[in-house]
């Protein structure tokens, strides 16, 4: 079976005439004859009714007629997909925190994609401790994921190569609402906290940093609780609460004065913004951290001085 079968034959029910499909397909009549004729041949059945004029195709053509434009239409949607591939080099694997996905990736990607426009990421957003398992299986080639003095990354620096990319911090917010209520404001009154679990990498962060300081001056009564900042800010903006959050994913509500920093009864708790990539034979991969850390000017650092 030939695919220009297929393709005259949807001619052929488009304009309803041997003639005019096979003056379309730049073909003669005869010769688009006999090119129907081999695709019924190849299919063991009749499409089109010769006995009848005009033109009039089989009651089982006229059932399966949408298969056949579906059919055509996969076969080259393949055929681009494999067109595609073949010009491109294989996919990278960008894990993510998901705080970061939300407000460092964008940025990241456009510096990797300076050095290797043509590149292909598939981008998995994941809480850190399942961006690093990632990471650890092979199944990772970049890990962007934050570090703080607390929390020491377990990826052994012979897997992967960290680069520092920035600083941010966790700062206890509130919405604006909240701050200008007296209520709210009072010492002696608790403090309504939105908080990340005790055992997720924020938790811990908050924990050891600043939550004892603030419980030291303050009641708090905690109203909810997530793994996922992106669900604290939007409770914090509906006046549910104060939540400590990375600075970076709130700049927007800072600046709108949305939220405000709670400076008075909560530190902030310093991260880092680091980079990992797999120390794999892959020839892209590690000539495109090379460049990547020859760009911000930054050697590739070790485990321990990245997190420190």
């Amino acid at each position: 079976m030939e695919l220009k079968w297929l393709d005259d034959y949807l001619a052929l029910i488009e304009t309803g005439s041997f003639s005019a499909a096979a003056e379309k397909r730049h073909v003669s009549q005869p010769a688009f004859s006999r090119r129907i004729q081999q695709l019924e041949e190849w299919l063991g059945v009749t499409l089109i009714d010769r006995s009848r004029k005009p033109l009039q195709f089989t009651p089982l053509a006229t059932q399966h007629e949408a298969a056949f434009r579906s059919l055509v239409t996969h076969i080259y949607e393949f055929q681009a997909t494999l067109r595609a591939d073949a010009a491109h080099t294989p996919d990278m694997v960008l894990a993510s925190q998901h705080s970061l996905a939300a407000s460092r990736l964008p940025n990241f990607i456009e510096e990797l994609r300076a050095i290797l426009p043509e590149q292909r990421f598939r981008i998995r957003s994941q809480n850190r401790d399942d961006g690093v398992a990632l990471m650890l299986r092979g199944q990772a080639d970049i890990l962007l994921t934050y570090e703080s003095r607390q929390t020491g990354s377990t990826i052994p620096p012979q897997l992967a190569t960290s680069c520092t990319l920035g600083e941010d911090a966790l700062v206890l917010v509130a919405s604006a609402k909240l701050c200008a209520s007296e209520e709210f404001m009072q010492p002696q009154r608790p403090l309504p906290l939105l908080c990340f679990p005790p055992d997720s990498f924020f938790g811990q962060a908050v924990r050891a940093h600043a939550l004892a300081e603030l419980m030291h001056s303050r009641l708090v009564a905690v109203q909810y609780m997530s793994e996922f900042s992106l669900g604290l800010r939007e409770m914090a903006l509906i006046h549910q609460g104060a939540a400590w959050l990375p600075r970076s994913l709130i700049a927007h509500d800072l600046e709108q004065g949305t939220l405000r920093e709670l400076d008075l009864v909560g530190s902030a708790v310093p991260l880092t913004i680091v980079a990992y990539f797999a120390r794999r034979g892959d020839e892209v991969l590690q000539r495109l951290m090379a460049q990547f850390m020859s760009n911000r000017g930054s050697p590739a650092t070790s485990l321990h001085s990245a997190s420190t």
